[in-house]
């Protein structure tokens, strides 16, 4: 709970999202005949579609610049646009674990930030001018740069991504908004379940601390400076990690000669090519039985992932039909099975994903209700098994095989599609007839190819079986199929400041300074408050403007609170009865994650009364601080540790009038942790206590809320059920 002078739903330190439950999908209906034609039940076995016909891939014109550049050019003169797509050498696969975040923020601010020459928000207004785009990019093992523009505007659109490439400016204010966004990404990862089950699905089968797996954290984004992102561009942004890709309604000759005078004069960078970095097995968590346990949920979601192999392999093709016919789609035995004959499934799938340059993963998943959770891993542990015993039968094969070459087509719908295809070869060192050579093997596959990589690949001890859900609905333990190894999905929270060891002098000059900022809010009155309610309005700063709220908030010394809120969604109530949070919307309660309701314990233990009570108590440390500015005033400082939850405060006073002029503390605000700073603006005296009237609260230097106080109440009428989740 946040100061009770700030009672607001960001005090619980939650944000709506956090109780929001994924429904589970409506079955797809069945589709309706063409207009004209009598419905079909069963269309004959025997019939005879014709021979695919032959893809032809456009030919293509490939050069490599004096600086090392490869370069790509398709015509394609439907549109008078040209677009352009560079993949380069890089990736969040090369930066220091400490730092995770770095990659994806330099491509960011790469094109936020601007050049030295354009800044970005004139460049925003340049490119708005000329209908034209320019974007980065950040993957686990590649980064990306792109331009789309009219035709006549190619030069201009080439000059600017030159300029970007070779001349980023990397503001620090962009640096810093975007670490704000990431920051605020990082709060909402827990908000899906199927999200959460995704990556730590991932994070399993790699390992954490994998390059493959490792993500952005509060602590990781604190740690970069901007040096890190001028090292991080110097070392892989150079012509010769650039594989472009140009393709629409341009003269190949005049192309040529518009990047030669742009990006061709683009210096070397002399840095050796990145080596591939290689998947660590002993990284990866051991195959056997993992848990998510989330309590919010009414579903299941069932994982089973090992590491497979890369496209390069000599079983990929019989790898890739053998996952299909298992659970690729409609006709897949996962789908007939699990979910057409025994109702079990919203969603099953089996998914072959080999890497470029590293093993992939072989996945099978399953959404199910609680209920049936062991009834669907069992069934889909017999599809397995099946896959293994016996040869598919010659319908699945031909089937899996036309609807995998058939869907082939569609990677070469457009030039563009074209041209990326073949960058991508290129990148990874694969011959650029692969799309030949992949249709080939997926014809020359057998039954028995098929059996073989099944009996190789789908052997159930080597997998990790990963369910999220609720298991007190399950309708057997998951312990019936061996030890179960809980996983921790909790988002690691920000460390506060560190402050220095206390000395005796600190500790007697802060608890003189507490002494006089007790009595200059109550004294005994103080001492005397037992619960305190308000009604207030609050501003909340979005990105679209302030949203108004209407509240009425009710919060007790023993950390309990209870707040309804009339907002521009209607009406809503959140509320934390010492151990549990809880919202309430219309006739839906949920209760909060365990991780939202630790936020809220951790956030009571911060409230402003509460620790002008109790400062002096047993479990509590104070110290004196070196004086400090907020905003523009000179203020006294004194740090309030709460010893057993190791919390940290820091309260910041008037010395003239030993009024507290503000706090500051490392938090959370509408679930989005960070340093939180509290300024006081005005107080009222309620009962001979003085509480905050008017508070302006910012995260990470920016404002996040105002409150201003209509009423207060100290010591109303407050029985403990009215802070309990409703029945």
């Amino acid at each position: 709970m946040k100061p009770v002078w700030t009672l607001t739903a960001a005090a619980l330190g939650l944000s709506m999202a956090a109780f929001a439950q994924t429904a589970a999908p409506p079955k797809p209906a069945a589709p309706k005949p063409a207009p004209g034609r009598a419905a079909v039940a069963n269309l004959p076995k025997d019939i005879a579609f014709p021979k695919l016909n032959e893809i032809k891939v456009p030919q293509t014109q490939r050069f490599v610049l004096a600086n090392g550049m490869t370069v790509f050019l398709l015509e394609d003169h439907e549109l008078p646009t040209v677009k352009a797509s560079a993949l380069i050498r890089t990736g969040t696969r090369y930066e220091p674990a400490a730092k995770a975040g770095l990659a994806a923020i330099t491509a960011e601010v790469m094109r936020t930030g601007g050049s030295t020459a354009r800044p970005g928000d004139k460049l925003d207004d340049e490119l708005d001018r000329l209908a034209a785009t320019v974007e980065f990019g950040m993957g686990r093992a590649s980064g990306t740069a792109s331009i789309s523009c009219l035709k006549e505007d190619a030069e201009k659109a080439f000059i600017i991504l030159a300029d970007l490439l070779q001349h980023p400016a990397f503001p620090q204010e962009k640096i810093d908004l975007e670490k704000e966004q990431a920051r605020a990404g990082i709060a909402r990862r827990n908000d899906d379940p199927m999200g959460i089950h995704g990556r730590e699905l991932r994070r399993l089968v790699y390992g954490k601390l994998s390059p493959y797996a490792t993500q952005a954290e509060y602590a990781t984004l604190d740690a970069i400076t901007r040096q890190d992102l001028l090292v991080f561009h110097s070392r892989y942004y150079q012509p010769e990690n650039v594989i472009l890709g140009v393709w629409g309604d341009f003269d190949p000759a005049a192309m040529k000669a518009l990047i030669e005078r742009t990006l061709g004069v683009w210096r070397k960078g002399g840095h050796p090519r990145p080596p591939v970095v290689e998947v660590d097995p002993t990284l990866a968590a051991k195959p056997g039985v993992y848990l998510i346990e989330k309590t919010d949920v009414n579903q299941s979601n069932i994982g089973l992932i090992r590491l497979a192999g890369k496209m390069s392999d000599p079983d990929y093709y019989d790898n890739t039909v053998m996952a299909d016919i298992l659970g690729g789609g409609f006709a897949s035995r996962l789908f007939n099975k699990i979910r057409t004959e025994m109702g079990l499934a919203y969603a099953s799938s089996a998914s072959y994903s080999p890497g470029m340059d590293i093993p992939g993963t072989l996945s099978v998943f399953i959404g199910t209700k609680s209920e049936t959770t062991m009834k669907a891993i069992e069934a889909m542990k017999g599809e397995l098994a099946r896959m293994a015993a016996a040869e598919v039968t010659d319908a699945e094969l031909r089937t899996s095989k036309d609807s995998i070459l058939k869907g082939e087509a569609f990677d070469y719908a457009s030039t563009g599609q074209v041209v990326s295809r073949l960058m991508n070869y290129e990148y990874y060192g694969y011959p650029a007839d692969f799309l030949q050579r992949f249709r080939a093997g997926i014809e020359k596959v057998t039954k028995a190819g098929v059996l073989a990589s099944a009996r190789k690949w789908l052997q159930q001890d080597q997998f990790i079986l990963l369910v999220l859900g609720k298991t007190a609905d399950f309708d057997q333990p998951l312990t019936k199929l061996g030890p179960v190894t809980p996983v921790d999905y909790s988002i690691p929270q920000p460390e506060g400041p560190k402050l220095d060891a206390a000395t005796p002098q600190a500790e007697q000059a802060g608890l003189a300074l507490l002494a006089k900022v007790k009595a200059a809010h109550g004294g005994a009155a103080l001492d005397a408050v037992k619960t305190v309610s308000q009604t207030a309005e609050i501003k909340i700063s979005t990105p679209q403007g302030d949203m108004a709220i209407q509240q009425e908030a009710t919060g007790s010394m023993d950390g309990k609170q209870v707040v309804k809120m009339i907002t521009p969604m209607g009406e809503m109530m959140q509320g934390f009865d010492g151990e549990r949070a809880w919202a309430k919307q219309g006739p839906t309660v949920r209760e909060a994650p365990a991780a939202q309701s630790a936020l809220a314990k951790q956030s009571a233990v911060r409230d402003t009364i509460s620790l002008l009570q109790n400062f002096a108590k047993p479990g509590y440390k104070v110290q004196a601080l070196p004086g400090e500015k907020l905003e523009d005033k000179d203020v006294a400082a004194v740090a309030i540790t709460h010893e057993p939850s190791k919390t940290t405060v820091k309260l910041l006073i008037d010395p003239a009038t030993g009024l507290l002029a503000g706090k500051s503390y490392t938090g959370s605000v509408m679930g989005q942790p960070g340093t939180v700073v509290e300024r006081y603006l005005a107080f009222g005296d309620v009962s001979g206590v003085k509480l905050a009237t008017h508070t302006v609260m910012s995260l990470n230097g920016r404002k996040a809320v105002e409150t201003t106080v209509k009423e207060w109440k100290v010591n109303p009428p407050a029985s403990p059920s009215m802070f309990s989740k409703p029945q």
